[in-house]
């Protein structure tokens, strides 16, 4: 029964990745945990494979829009890469509630960070093709170390960090940043994805249709992405990211106590 709950829980993953590129994984690791029943650990590496599995369909997508920095994002996805890795291994050594507890707040910052103005304006990044200066290498791949370490820590894409930091952090423009955003996560996402697998953490039958309707709802994101407004999918992504913050703070507190 939970797992056909799930499914259309991993349509709504997808169709945020496709749409804001972002937030999907925000609500696949307490889904997992508090509808599938699975622990903390199965929990992030299902998760992660969800990620990689829906932000690859919506990566085409937008590649054919032309809306995917490549350079700058594989900078990016390397050195969030690096630190996911480190920051799994880490991961081990803390209580599963509290790092539930302690996602919450950064649920909510990323939710604000997505409504906020930057977020609506126009690219000022310079394309790497063009030049590739230290200062913005050394600014790209410092955000990328930081991001990978809640990739790693906390089991997730990293998209709705990601996004935010790609617009107002770098200065990208907001389609640019989802698409890019898209590559990040699947760099990333693997790298933390492996050190998971290896302790055989992934209940595959709960798992793989979980998955698939990820990736039937990115397709249908991506249609979206390029219908309706920006804004309108950026507070819709908000609202979801805060209640689901404030779910998932109360049962780690619960449990804590």
């Amino acid at each position: 029964m939970s797992e056909l709950l799930l499914l259309p829980i991993g349509a709504a993953i997808g169709i945020l990745l496709g749409s804001v590129g972002g937030g999907g994984s925000l609500i696949a690791v307490p889904a997992l945990v508090y509808i599938g029943d699975q622990s903390v650990r199965g929990a992030q590496a299902g998760s992660l494979i969800v990620i990689v599995a829906a932000a690859a369909i919506g990566l085409v997508a937008y590649l054919r829009r032309g809306e995917v920095r490549w350079r700058a994002g594989t900078a990016f996805g390397l050195a969030a890469g690096a630190s996911a890795f480190g920051c799994s291994l880490l991961s081990r050594q803390l209580n599963p509630d509290v790092l539930l507890l302690a996602f919450s707040p950064v649920m909510v910052l990323g939710a604000v960070a997505m409504v906020s103005e930057r977020a609506a304006g126009d690219s000022t990044f310079r394309p790497w093709r063009l030049e590739i200066r230290f200062d913005s290498v050394r600014k790209v791949t410092g955000l990328g170390f930081a991001v990978g370490c809640l990739t790693g820590l906390f089991g997730v894409g990293g998209g709705f960090v990601i996004v935010p930091v790609l617009v107002v952090g770098l200065g990208f423009a907001f389609t640019e940043a989802v698409g890019t955003s898209l590559l990040v996560i699947i760099i990333s996402s693997a790298v933390a994805l492996a050190e998971r697998l290896q302790s055989g953490a992934v209940d595959w039958p709960v798992i793989a249709p979980f998955a698939a309707a990820a990736i039937a709802g990115v397709l249908v994101g991506t249609w979206l992405g390029g219908c309706l407004p920006r804004r309108v999918l950026a507070r819709w992504f908000a609202a979801l990211v805060v209640a689901t913050a404030v779910y998932t703070a109360a049962h780690a507190l619960a449990a804590l106590l």
